[in-house]
């Protein structure tokens, strides 16, 4: 399978099942992969509707797109409010590391 087929079966995928999205946004942010987050957060997005999650997240649907879009670069601010609006949220923990070294 070609690596664009697979995107768009992920991307499918994210679009079903709460899990996918989870395991996608999880991974895409551990690796600091900014385009497949935002991948995954536009899949979630289209699936639950671009026009309501752009109202809920205080944004034109147009910004919504191009904010999620494979060269988009949201704002902090814009970021929060898409996840807020998606009804996901970061929890942020030490690293395996650091937590390590705090324990000594």
């Amino acid at each position: 399978m070609k690596e664009t087929e697979q995107t768009a079966l992920h991307s499918a995928a994210a679009a079903q099942k709460r899990r996918v999205q989870e395991e996608q946004l999880n991974t895409a942010w551990k690796n600091g992969h900014i385009p497949a987050f935002t991948q995954a957060l536009s899949a979630i997005a289209k699936a639950q509707g671009m026009a309501e999650t752009a109202s809920k997240a205080g944004i034109s649907r147009q910004a919504l797109y191009k904010a999620l879009s494979d060269k988009g670069n949201p704002s902090l601010s814009t970021l929060m409010g898409i996840m807020k609006a998606l009804g996901i949220q970061a929890i942020f923990h030490p690293t395996a590391e650091d937590a390590k070294q705090e324990s000594h």
